[in-house]
């Protein structure tokens, strides 16, 4: 917030220090005069007490400048404007138009939603794990050929294109114990880094290239006749 001083606008915290520079100047002009002329206690008081009224009566004289405030309403409703055109785009589509839509469109709930169906569609038993308590696993799926649940970490950061690293490799490694899981994998939309790649091997972790779940969508789009 600013304030307006004839022509010119100060800060609160310029006001502030100018408001006190004089609340000190009267202070020392009134008490210098009391003690120079020999007044009396009640004199000095009163020069101790006088700078403060001062001070407040020329602090008064400033007014506010409202139409700064107005400004910042105008950009707060802003924000929650944007706030609610992002809570739309992050809304959950149906399944056909995530499979028609290109993975730079879909948000990270869509992402997850296009790797259930991955799973779905290749007659694996999915199901997804609860949000908030999932300990980094998005998905388990049973696999029949190892008789083993199959803990699935998913990653969408499409917007920065950084690819997974060993960091998140291992994260997955610990976090599928959690659910019991032997097996894992990893569906990224931005790919791994070489060394990644190395430690998902190292731990048997099975990490699906974004190349191959872009050729199965575009398939299962043409299977389900989607424009």
């Amino acid at each position: 917030m600013e304030v307006r001083t004839g022509e010119k606008k100060v800060s609160n915290k310029q006001r502030s220090a100018i408001l006190n520079l004089l609340h000190m100047l009267f202070l020392f002009l009134f008490i210098s005069v009391a003690l120079l002329n020999k007044l009396g206690i009640e004199f000095i008081i009163a020069a101790i007490i006088a700078p403060s009224i001062i001070t407040f009566l020329i602090s008064l004289c400033i007014p506010v400048n409202k139409k700064k405030t107005r400004t910042n309403k105008k950009l707060k409703a802003s924000n929650i404007s944007k706030s609610t055109k992002a809570n739309k785009v992050n809304k959950l589509r149906s399944d056909n138009e995530i499979l028609a839509l290109p993975l730079e469109e879909l948000s990270w709930e869509e992402f997850e939603q296009l790797c259930y169906l991955f799973f779905k569609t290749k007659g694996y038993k999915t199901e997804k794990t609860k949000k908030g308590a999932d300990g980094g696993i998005d998905l388990i799926y049973y696999n029949k050929h190892h008789q083993q649940n199959v803990a699935v970490q998913i990653k969408h950061h499409i917007d920065s294109g950084k690819p997974v690293t060993v960091k998140e490799i291992r994260e997955l490694d610990s976090s599928k114990k959690n659910y019991k899981c032997v097996l894992a994998d990893f569906m990224s939309s931005t790919g791994y880094t070489k060394n990644a790649l190395i430690e998902a091997d190292n731990r048997h972790i099975k990490c699906h290239a974004v190349d191959k779940i872009k050729r199965w969508k575009e398939e299962e789009a043409k299977r389900r006749k989607i424009s």
